[in-house]
């Protein structure tokens, strides 16, 4: 178990976290899959430490997301330092990967994953679409002068014509 003295504790465990949210692990089944006790992981959760490398390596394995990204997490100096990413990002977009992988593996024939993965583009597409019609719509409405306003004087404040 390695202490973090710079903070990468409480990332990890934010990761951890809605890793184990969003692939419906228990903290049993995880401490199982990886091999330490239930308390263990519930320290991790906690951001109380961080794994060790071994355990680091376990955990990489069982979310299928790089192990670089939890090294990143936890704190620990990279050697291949990834350029304008944010770790945070990159473990959360990894285990929505393996979760979108484990989906189609899972609940469809093969035949039907290209129109699946189309499907959900497609779904992307609209839902961005949608997002920013809503935003440009906010804008203009906060540009648009309410009707309840006083418009503003031609005069200077505080003179009289």
């Amino acid at each position: 178990m390695m202490t973090d003295p710079s903070g990468g504790s409480g990332r990890f465990a934010g990761w951890l976290e809605a890793s184990m949210r969003s692939r419906g692990l228990t903290q049993a089944q995880l401490a199982r899959s990886v091999g330490v006790a239930d308390t263990q992981v519930s320290r991790w959760r906690r951001g109380q430490v961080v794994p060790t490398l071994q355990y680091l390596q376990r955990l990489a394995d069982t979310f299928g997301v790089e192990r670089v990204t939890l090294d990143e997490l936890v704190g620990l100096p990279v050697a291949q330092a990834r350029l304008d990413t944010d770790p945070e990002l990159e473990a959360e977009l990894a285990a929505h990967q393996a979760r979108f992988r484990q989906t189609l593996q899972s609940k469809l024939p093969r035949a039907m994953w290209r129109a699946y993965v189309d499907a959900c583009v497609a779904l992307a597409d609209g839902l961005g679409a949608s997002a920013r019609r809503v935003v440009r719509q906010s804008i203009e409405e906060l540009d648009r002068p309410r009707s309840n306003e006083k418009p503003p004087p031609d005069r200077p404040l505080g003179f009289r014509p």
